[in-house]
């Protein structure tokens, strides 16, 4: 080729890439592709247990620091001990490979002795959420069809209160760790003279890729908590494809504030910090308060976010420290596209990896964000990525009947670019990165879950119950979960947009958005449950939304909230909110509704005007 020709054609060919976004998709294979080598070697060498992960680091580091807690530090070894000990401790009390052995803790390192412990010796450990009380609590216990629960002795309030229920389903209570009195329900894990030696490989052999590591459960925000199944073979592959991604390495000081009971920071925390030798320094529980001391003392270089986490850490008064830290990444997922860029400027942050991903589900999608392209996406595939790894569908969907749409042969029908539908990925039992391990104990969940002859005949899909859309360059934003859409004067209503609208309003400090039902009128009418700041001027506000967002979309009701509950994970919780409507009789908050074109007090006679059909809305 001649020099005029190769010069001609290099902008070409950059240009191409450019908008192929080939070294994007590139990035992605090269994570995808290093999981899967790994874990093959992983089956060659009959080492699937995701603990053999957490000794073969501990083979190559013995004496790095592995864990830092409230100012404690702990060498690999010193793990390796520990959860030796609990492994022999079990072993003692009659627990065998394939057995199920509940765990309630707090983040502490004793959850780590245990968890390893129990993985060690073939079992699988149940994660309870430490927050549950009540059914909730029972509920994910019995689900968990064990006989024996590690409980932290700081914990035993909500056990105690549902302990006849408990002890009718078989079980053995021990506490470990933490401070508070003994209980008579429960005796103590006593470690005391249990050998620390290796557990026997041999309880380990032969662990396939369908075998559970642990039961991880849902956060309860649409029902009762569902146990999902997660396995070695996810474990391993995660861990080792968010490693690729995110180039993690030894010398990274990942720091941990969510709860190790939740996949994110168990496995893309804990699991990657074990592939690659990572010291992790972990938080009790988040507090925005310490957050930032932490990290700085600490050295931490990547920080692990979820849920309303970063909104908390910019709604807290500025520091001139914002910036002073050694972090090159924030990432987790659920990062609100009003709060990005000014949580990557304030705190000076270069890295934003935002990911998508769920306990049970068989897709992901992954933002490797730097720059403005592509602030609030929560995932990009180019063209190369989704035509080799086409298992992620958009799927049109009806947000009234919640089903999704099928044309004249009965097939799902894919999404145009911008056009939302419902996140299908596609399950195929043959491939570990795309087997569907269900719910523990939930048949009918798992039937719920999945779509069958979907885009032809034969095919399966895993239903996320997430709304998204992507746009014409590749990027994917969230929309909302089904059943948070609803229909109003005809118009679909998405709750997320319209809360990401109103949170840019200076006197907002949090909003949480849902439909609640109107007597006597069709569809589900906006409401809004805000928490603001005492400067808040509600006539303006009502201007503010008015402007940005269609009429339809503005909320009819405010309730003025001097909190907004979440669930453990740092999820906003509307069940309970959709459940008690717009009765001013029934709800303790003040409420405010848009009568004209601003919010003003709403009691019982405006009640009355509503439900008897005299108001306009």
């Amino acid at each position: 080729m001649a020099v005029p020709a190769v010069a001609a054609a290099v902008p070409a060919a950059l240009y191409v890439s450019s908008k192929l976004a080939f070294p994007r998709d590139l990035k992605l294979a090269r994570g995808l592709l290093n999981a899967k080598m790994n874990y093959r070697s992983y089956e060659k060498n009959d080492t699937i247990n995701i603990s053999y992960r957490f000794e073969e680091t501990c083979k190559k580091y013995p004496n790095k620091e592995a864990l830092v807690f409230e100012g404690k530090s702990y060498t690999f070894s010193d793990i390796q001990r520990e959860s030796n000990k609990v492994g022999n401790w079990l072993l003692s009390k009659g627990v065998k490979r394939g057995d199920i052995v509940s765990l309630m803790m707090l983040n502490r390192p004793e959850f780590l002795f245990c968890w390893l412990g129990i993985n060690k010796i073939g079992a699988c450990g149940a994660f309870i959420n430490t927050n549950l009380t009540g059914k909730p609590l029972t509920h994910s216990l019995k689900t968990a069809s064990s006989t024996l629960l590690i409980l932290d002795t700081e914990l035993t309030q909500p056990i105690g209160d549902v302990l006849d229920e408990v002890l009718q389903m078989g079980y053995t209570i021990y506490t470990y760790a933490g401070v508070g009195p003994q209980v008579d329900f429960a005796a103590p894990l006593d470690l005391n003279g249990i050998p620390d030696v290796a557990l026997p490989k041999s309880l380990r052999k032969k662990t396939t890729a369908n075998d559970i590591a642990m039961l991880i459960y849902t956060s309860g925000t649409t029902g009762l908590p569902k146990a999902g199944r997660f396995s070695h073979s996810r474990a391993n592959l995660a861990a080792h494809f968010w490693e690729s991604f995110y180039y993690f390495n030894a010398q990274d000081r990942l720091y941990i504030a969510l709860p190790l009971y939740h996949s994110a920071g168990a496995v893309l925390g804990m699991c990657v910090a074990w592939v690659t030798g990572a010291t992790v320094v972990l938080a009790r529980k988040f507090s925005t308060s310490s957050f930032w001391d932490e990290c700085r003392a600490n050295n931490v270089t990547v920080i692990q976010y979820i849920g309303e986490i970063c909104r908390y850490l910019l709604n807290a008064p500025p520091s001139p420290l914002d910036k002073t830290h050694n972090i090159r990444m924030a990432h987790g997922n659920g990062m609100r596209p009003d709060v990005w860029t000014r949580f990557r400027d304030r705190f000076g942050i270069p890295l934003i990896g935002e990911w998508y991903a769920s306990t049970e589900g068989t897709g992901i999608l992954t933002n490797y964000n730097t720059g403005e392209n592509g602030v609030g996406a929560i995932g990009y595939r180019g063209t190369l990525a989704r035509t080799v790894d086409w298992g992620l569908k958009i799927a049109k969907f009806d947000v009234i009947t919640e089903e999704l749409i099928r044309d004249k042969n009965g097939r799902c029908i894919e999404c145009a670019p911008d056009e939302p539908g419902e996140l299908l990925t596609i399950i195929d039992s043959a491939d570990p990165t795309r087997a569907f391990q269900g719910y523990h104990q939930n048949a009918s969940a798992n039937s719920k879950k999945i779509v069958t002859d979907a885009f032809k005949v034969g095919d399966r899909y895993f239903r996320t119950g997430d709304i998204l859309r992507r746009d014409k360059d590749g990027y994917f934003y969230f929309g909302d979960r089904v059943g948070d859409t609803f229909r109003w004067k005809s118009e679909n209503v998405s709750t997320a947009e319209v809360s990401e609208v109103l949170s840019t309003y200076p006197d907002c400090i949090e909003v949480n958005v849902y439909g609640v039902q109107i007597p006597g009128h069709d569809g589900r009418a906006g409401m809004a449950a805000i928490v603001s700041k005492d400067t808040m001027d509600w006539d303006k506000f009502a201007k503010f939304a008015l402007k940005n967002l269609p009429r339809y979309s503005v909320p009819i009701f405010i309730r003025k909230t001097p909190a907004i509950e979440i669930t453990g994970t740092f999820k906003q919780r509307k069940v309970e909110l959709v459940n008690e409507g717009m009765d001013p009789s029934k709800i303790p908050d003040e409420i405010l509704w848009l009568d004209g074109n601003s919010y003003k007090p709403f009691k019982a006679p405006e009640y009355q005007r509503v439900i008897t059909g005299k108001a306009k809305l």
